[in-house]
């Protein structure tokens, strides 16, 4: 059933019909709170077909079904219509808290809406709101009364003007309790938000406190890794014999001065160099007699990472040779983590 149609062509306009949504949701007695979503559902409605659709009209219906009362809001223009796409994209986005403007907003407002288009042929949004515990009575008899209400009238006289002010006091006070209702609902839930926001703190600070004890403890083992590092360190000075460390891939990681000295190297000419370098140095002091025996032995080493061998090599010092034993590191679950080389001079 129609009740009032607004045309929109200007701003003044989207105003008038917001003040008609008010006016419409006050007397069918919707609460304030769905006074608020419905005047500005249909203020974004007005501006929707003013700013794309260049004007248009909203149409204010009320529609029934038994005890069941709701209000029908349709908005057309007269612009150039939607796609498909864009009518499936506006109709499918989260209407979120945040949303303020344009159909969003008119979602999170009302309890539905819809959008019909054709390209060439304007743009039609309907939203409903439902009212609970509607009244047969008012369902039957709202289009004549909102006819009156809207229509030109003669002065009230004083009996009838108290009488109306009478009613619209009885009518606040009504919206007084249904609002202090909902005042009382969301203040409930604030109480559990508190509750919950409390519970959470507690669980952070126990999760603080673990994350500061697991720093400390971390700060302890940095601090016995950095002492075991300073004595291997100086263990790896003093020895007589020759040391190397690899990682997995093959790279030196450590290397004594002793080795420096028996292949005539510099530090920096072993330490970080890659498998294929320091391999290729071993070669340059290995066996001339038989060469291949050190390519074989690097291809077992390739094949099988994990195995052990002896070499000899030849010092820098004619009267010095080195035999060298080779032997893989491994972690407590086997996994290998590098590889020894230990050189001695051969008795």
């Amino acid at each position: 059933m129609d009740i009032f149609t607004q045309e929109i062509r200007e701003e003044k306009d989207i105003l008038a019909a917001r003040d008609r949504a008010r006016v419409i949701s006050e007397e069918t007695g919707y609460g304030v709170t769905q006074q608020l979503q419905i005047t500005t559902a249909v203020f974004e409605l007005g501006k929707n077909i003013l700013e794309h659709g260049g004007g248009g009209s909203i149409t204010f219906a009320i529609q029934t079904d038994d005890d069941s009362l709701w209000l029908e809001v349709i908005g057309v223009d007269e612009g150039p219509g939607l796609s498909d796409e864009r009518v499936e994209e506006l109709l499918s986005a989260p209407s979120s808290s945040t949303a303020l403007r344009g159909v969003a907003a008119m979602k999170r407002m009302m309890d539905k809406v819809e959008i019909e288009t054709e390209p060439g042929s304007g743009t039609t949004i309907k939203m409903i709101k439902k009212k609970p515990e509607s009244s047969k009575n008012l369902a039957r008899n709202i289009v004549s009364f909102f006819n009156k209400k809207f229509s030109s009238r003669k002065s009230p006289t004083i009996s009838e003007e108290l009488r109306v002010q009478n009613q619209n006091l009885v009518q606040t006070l009504s919206l007084f309790e249904e609002k202090n209702e909902e005042l009382q609902e969301t203040n409930q839930k604030l109480l559990e938000l508190k509750q919950e926001l409390e519970k959470s703190n507690d669980e952070l600070q126990q999760r603080t406190s673990e994350l500061q004890d697991a720093l400390l403890s971390l700060g302890d083992r940095t601090s016995e890794l950095e002492s075991q590092n300073r004595r291997f360190t100086a263990v790896l000075k003093q020895m007589t014999e020759g040391v190397a460390i690899t990682d997995r891939s093959g790279v030196v990681t450590h290397a004594n001065s002793r080795l420096f000295c028996w292949f005539g190297v510099k530090e920096d000419e072993v330490v970080g160099v890659g498998k294929a370098d320091w391999l290729g140095l071993l070669g340059k002091h290995g066996d001339e007699a038989d060469a291949n025996a050190w390519l074989k032995l690097c291809n077992e080493l390739d094949q099988n990472p994990k195995s052990e061998f002896e070499y000899h090599f030849r010092s820098t010092d004619p009267a010095i040779r080195l035999q060298c034993r080779t032997a893989p590191i491994l972690d407590h679950d086997e996994k290998m983590i590098g590889r020894l080389w230990f050189f001695h001079p051969m008795t």
